[in-house]
């Protein structure tokens, strides 16, 4: 197979992922971006923008170990419907809701749940490379559900503990936030709280961070992480507090 001269790769770091794929999902793009580190390697399809299937080597992030953890499926189930899968060469969900221990509704839905821990884990990766590949979708493989950009970048980076790596996106104290006119555009891509509204609206006109941070009721360490994943989208912009 010839080398597709629109691919695009690198190294990860620590800021990389989050404006990675919103780079991608912003240009309305469609392809594959494939991330590896270590032994695990995780890929996201993306079709018009959205993200809409994602795959993972990692066995923690396997359909079975989603809808068990979740409480949807019993371990007898789970084992039972394991052992009938490699049997028959079906689809784990296929055997799940063939016996009776999953309707097909609940299958959707988590085969949805799988999708966004496979997108949002990537967001805690700092190291490693990635690929993204535009182009058509292997649609044979692929099963499409389409799924929030916007509430994908942000839940990914609510996952982000590292105080370092967020402090290092929000800026000091006196980093100022302004909205864009891309704020308008968020009724129809996300589902934020009316505190998380509020704080957006304190932002119509350039105000501090230290400011936002005494006015909001929302905790300090996840008000950055909203400022965060709001400048990733383009809904805010900043300004360090020197110029």
């Amino acid at each position: 197979m010839l080398p597709n001269p629109h691919a695009r790769e690198g190294i990860l770091s620590s800021a990389t992922f989050p404006a990675l794929v919103y780079s991608i999902l912003s240009r309305d793009d469609t392809g594959v971006l494939t991330l590896t580190a270590d032994s695990s390697e995780k890929s996201v399809y993306v079709q018009g923008g959205s993200p809409i299937f994602a795959t993972s080597s990692d066995r923690d992030d396997r359909l079975g170990q989603v809808l068990f953890k979740s409480g949807t499926v019993s371990l007898e189930a789970l084992m039972e419907s394991v052992e009938v899968s490699l049997a028959t060469g079906k689809r784990l969900g296929t055997v799940l809701v063939e016996r009776g221990h999953i309707e097909p509704h609940g299958l959707v839905e988590g085969v949805r749940a799988q999708v966004r821990n496979i997108i949002t884990s990537l967001f805690l990766w700092t190291r490693g490379r990635y690929r993204y590949v535009p182009g058509t979708l292997p649609t044979d493989e692929v099963i499409t559900l389409k799924l929030s950009a916007g509430d994908i970048i942000l839940e990914g980076i609510r996952r982000v503990e590292s105080w370092g790596r967020i402090w290092e996106a929000v800026g000091d104290l006196d980093a100022t936030y302004k909205t864009t006119d891309r704020v308008e555009r968020l009724s129809r891509d996300m589902s934020l709280s009316l505190e998380e509204w509020t704080l957006l609206s304190h932002c119509e006109q350039p105000v501090r961070l230290r400011e936002l941070c005494r006015i909001s009721p929302i905790k300090d360490f996840s008000l950055c992480q909203f400022l965060w994943a709001m400048q990733t989208l383009g809904i805010v912009t900043r300004t360090s507090g020197a110029e």
